[in-house]
């Protein structure tokens, strides 16, 4: 299974130590963040599942900032993103991901 991030061939392997997951999920939320990104994954309930999703402003709905967030640490096993074809808040796991296109 391959991704590709920033036109980069990256092999996905279970061998992938912590840090290594980390930077690449580091690296598919700045994609994330600066346009449109096709992402395949295995859904939890083991299912492929295609979705176009994105962290850009410029694609995101309009929210409104909750003041007390509290101290809630970031699951780094997850990313949440805006799907733009259904219009909603999707996550997905970041191991369960099989391929990237940015």
């Amino acid at each position: 299974m391959t991704n590709t991030l920033n036109n980069e061939l990256l092999t996905k392997s279970s061998n992938w130590t912590d840090q290594e997951w980390l930077d690449f999920r580091t690296d598919l939320v700045e994609q994330l963040k600066f346009g449109t990104v096709t992402v395949n994954f295995t859904k939890k309930d083991g299912d492929s599942r295609t979705m176009q999703c994105t962290l850009n402003p410029t694609f995101l709905p309009p929210f409104l900032l909750k003041e007390d967030v509290g101290n809630k640490k970031e699951n780094t096993n997850i990313i949440s993103v805006f799907d733009v074809n259904a219009k909603g808040w999707r996550s997905f796991v970041v191991k369960n991901v099989k391929e990237i296109n940015v």
